[in-house]
This record gives structure tokens, C-alpha cells and sequence, in this order.
């Protein structure tokens, strides 16, 4: 398997260039393998953008170098893969999370046949936000196909809410019902629980008089 690796250095001052190096490579998912030195599977999109960082670094006086690397541990790279997997399902599977709560909700509604106003505003706003997370954990989302069936299965879901959403706003109860009883498996999608922590915390921002490592050959 085939990896791209940053390697920089930026000015300690002003601090705001090390900490915009530091979110941009946050939101692309980037594994930090040393301090200063970052890991993607490689692509022709990750090459794009470590290729643009490495200019805007270059830019702001800094210094960055892009390497082409292979791991010489299987285990090493699994580990490193795993890591970056879990961090984005993580981010597709909290839109899952959401359409759950959702079409448990309608599966209620529908029992009772009630619908009003303020449902169909509660339900609206939760659809726009479950769109914000997926189109966020897409923007964020740089492992193309080893995240495909995580993206496809968020996509899946928001879809099904959209469609019991459309026949609510018409009072449409029994085929909301038949809607429902046919996707039952994303009411009772599993999911993380609310109290587990995110395997994709923002790792801490390096302090300005940490030593810059060394290009490593290697993962």
C-alpha cells in the first residue's frame, strides 16, 4: 500500500501560521505519525492537497516535503489504516445516529397519527442538520473507497428520512407505516453509544518550542 507523507516547518511566530497548518491537516483526517510529519493513503485528491499545504507552507516561510512512502510493517500500517477508518465511519455513522432517532420518532407518530406544524418545523431542522454532519464528514472525507460503504449506508438513511418525511407533511399514515416497516433496519441501526468517545478527537495542538522531527522514510 501506497502512502503520501508531510513532513514541515513553520515560524513559531506568529503562532496563527502553525496553528492554520495544524486545522487544515485536523479537518483533512491526516494520521500524525511524528509531530510535523502527517500520513494519507495516497490518491491523486490527497496529492492535491498536501501539494497545495506544501505551497501555502512555503508561502508563509516555512519549509515542507512530500514523500512517497511504504510501510515495512504490515501490522504498523493496519494500525495506522485502522485509526483513520475509525475516525471517518465515526463521522458517517453520527448522521446514522441521527436518522435512528428520527424515523423512531415517526414510527410513534405514525401509531398515533398525529402531525402538526410544529413536527413538521422539528423534523425539518433535523433533517438539515443531519445533511450539515454528512456534507461535513464528506468535506473531511479523503479515503475514497475504503469509506464507501460507510458513506453509502449515511446517504442510504437520510434518504429513507426524506422519503417518511415527504409523507408525513401529507398525512399519508399507513404508507409512512409501510415506509417504516420496510426500512426497519436503520430504526434500529447500531450505533456509537452517546457516551463513547469520538475515535477522531483533534489531536493537540503542538506547542511552538517543540523540536521539528525529521523526515521518516518510512511508516
Amino acid at each position: 500500500m501506497r502512502w503520501l507523507q508531510l513532513t514541515y516547518k513553520v515560524p513559531s511566530e506568529p503562532s496563527q501560521k502553525r496553528v492554520w497548518v495544524w486545522r487544515r491537516l485536523q479537518n483533512l483526517g491526516a494520521y500524525a505519525l511524528q509531530n510535523s510529519v502527517y500520513l494519507l493513503p495516497y490518491s491523486e485528491e490527497v496529492e492535491k492537497h498536501f501539494r497545495q499545504l506544501s505551497h501555502d507552507i512555503h508561502e508563509m516561510g516555512g519549509e515542507a516535503s512530500i514523500f512517497s512512502v511504504v510501510a515495512l510493517d504490515v501490522a504498523d500500517e493496519q494500525r495506522i489504516l485502522r485509526a483513520l477508518l475509525d475516525c471517518r465511519n465515526a463521522d458517517y455513522n453520527k448522521a446514522v445516529k441521527v436518522c435512528a432517532r428520527f424515523l423512531s420518532r415517526a414510527v410513534a407518530l405514525v401509531e398515533k397519527q398525529e402531525w402538526n406544524d410544529q413536527l413538521q418545523t422539528e423534523f425539518a431542522d433535523t433533517l438539515e442538520k443531519v445533511h450539515l454532519s454528512f456534507r461535513s464528514a464528506r468535506r473531511h472525507d479523503v479515503l475514497g473507497s475504503y469509506t464507501a460503504i460507510a458513506r453509502a449506508s449515511a446517504a442510504e438513511a437520510i434518504a429513507v428520512c426524506e422519503q417518511v418525511f415527504r409523507i408525513l407533511q401529507v398525512r399519508d399514515f399507513a404508507k409512512a407505516r409501510r415506509l417504516l416497516e420496510m426500512n426497519y433496519e436503520w430504526i434500529y441501526h447500531p450505533s456509537i453509544p452517546d457516551n463513547e468517545g469520538s475515535p477522531c478527537a483533534e489531536q493537540p495542538e503542538p506547542s511552538s518550542d517543540e523540536p521539528i522531527s525529521s523526515p521518516s522514510p518510512r511508516v
